[in-house]
């Protein structure tokens, strides 16, 4: 008879990937090992097993739960937002909100991911493309009397995402600029930029 699952098993999994990703983002996936996972929960590596089968599954269950998170968030707040502008006010604020405050899990889903399987690595690909899809059809409801080329709206997509998916490293939280300051700035430089094509 299979083991039952505890009330708290999924809060116990999602744990889990709460401490391996402060362990992947300071010292690497390759260098931590199952040990190192249980003993930064207080369990035995055979209680692991429990809930991920492998160190890669940890992994793959971490980069896909953040992603997925990530995707849920920010298709939530643009809907609820009007206009084009506001919408993307919205995606902005969302993300620096989610990468200044889950700085590890950011750090793993950037620099951890050449660790995965192709076909983890497939499943990830896929959520990551519903947020960048939705920077692509942004951009061009936010420019409709302009015709942009397929490569030019890649691009700006990308150098968007390079204005934010870089935040946790510099941004400190004592310092002078809050979360919804830097927001506004990039969200201001983006759509100023826009604004001169």
């Amino acid at each position: 008879m299979a083991r039952p699952q505890a009330a708290d098993y999924e809060d116990r999994k999602k744990d889990i990937l709460h401490a391996a990703a402060a362990l992947f983002a300071r010292q690497g996936y390759s260098e931590t090992l199952l040990e190192d996972i249980a003993e930064q929960c207080g369990i035995k590596k055979s209680s692991l097993y429990h809930y991920h089968r492998s160190k890669h599954a940890i992994l793959q269950g971490l980069i896909e739960w953040r992603i997925e998170d990530l995707a849920v968030k920010v298709e939530a707040a643009t809907k609820a937002a009007g206009t084009p502008q506001e919408k993307f006010h919205a995606m902005t604020a969302t993300l620096v909100n989610e990468y200044i405050s889950t700085p590890d899990e950011i750090a793993v889903l950037l620099n951890q991911t050449r660790h995965l399987n192709k076909t983890a690595m497939r499943s990830v690909s896929a959520i990551q493309h519903r947020i960048i899809n939705h920077m692509l059809a942004l951009i061009r409801d936010l420019r409709p009397d302009i015709q942009i080329t397929p490569k030019n709206v890649s691009a700006i997509a990308m150098l968007y995402f390079g204005m934010t998916n870089w935040i946790h490293v510099w941004y400190k939280p004592s310092g002078s600029i809050k979360p919804d300051e830097l927001a506004a700035l990039i969200a201001s430089m983006f759509l100023n930029g826009l604004n001169g094509l």
